[in-house]
């Protein structure tokens, strides 16, 4: 779908700020509206001019007002990469930030597609050792991120038959440019550099965000059906259902953006 409007949250993060400066680089993304708790900072948006770019400060991602919801009109997708590390965070929190805002924000947006005009993708920044499976996953995170993409993907057959949800599960996210001010250190330069070298030699633990960020924005051009063609199955509920770090390097060498 060229000429689309995206969503994105997260902005500031480090899959959230490649995933901005890869959109705003599309040409067949013509809007991008960032929802934030605060201004971006110049790190993340060098130009605040830029007309392809509306940041809209939000506080609360739980709930979504008809206001706010008129200014998302026309809007087709969105980017969730929202989020926080699960070290140090009660289950309690880390399920509202992870779980609770999502799903709250896929089904606000799904009205902003109406019967006929295909439906709204929402795409889900997961990870890798997330399980769906009641039970397999030992750490607090891949539970509960497999949680996230197990609701998320069972909302189009419970009364939102306008979304489409598709979830990605990267390895250590390898950012292009690390804050040295990052809130978790292994967002940091120096912990980003070592962990590239590592990922010089084993590739399956790392991904570059600018690969998740190409690999989402394909989702969310070509998923407007209910599937991304030549993906047939992602998005449906079980972990054979979501973006696996292989799967999301192979979507993102089909985007064309890839060499712009």
């Amino acid at each position: 779908m060229p000429n689309m409007r995206l969503i994105l949250t997260g902005a500031t993060g480090n899959a959230g700020a490649d995933v901005l400066r890869e959109a705003l680089r599309d040409s067949r993304i013509t809007a991008v509206t960032v929802l934030s708790r605060r201004p971006l900072p110049p790190r993340i948006n060098p130009d605040p001019s830029n007309p392809k770019l509306r940041v809209i400060l939000h506080e609360d991602f739980a709930t979504y007002s008809p206001a706010l919801l008129r200014q998302l009109e026309g809007h087709s997708a969105c980017i969730w990469a929202l989020g926080v590390s699960s070290d140090g965070q009660t289950e309690e929190n880390y399920r509202r930030i992870t779980v609770d805002y999502p799903l709250a924000a896929a089904k606000a947006f799904a009205v902003l597609k109406r019967e006929g005009e295909g439906k709204f993708v929402f795409a889900y920044v997961s990870g890798m050792g997330a399980d769906q499976r009641e039970g397999k996953a030992w750490a607090m995170f891949g539970r509960i991120k497999g949680d996230a993409e197990r609701q998320l993907a069972q909302l189009p057959s419970e009364g939102n038959p306008s979304l489409a949800t598709y979830s990605f599960r990267p390895a250590g996210i390898l950012s292009s440019s690390p804050d040295p001010n990052a809130a978790i250190a292994a967002n940091r330069p120096f912990i980003q550099s070592a962990a590239r070298i590592l990922g010089r030699f084993f590739p399956s633990m790392v991904t570059d965000a600018p690969v998740l960020a190409r690999a989402m924005i394909e989702a969310a051009l070509r998923g407007g059906s209910g599937s991304v063609e030549g993906w047939e199955g992602k998005g449906k509920v079980g972990n054979e259902g979501v973006f696996e770090n292989a799967d999301i390097k192979r979507l993102a060498d089909e985007s064309p953006a890839r060499v712009q």
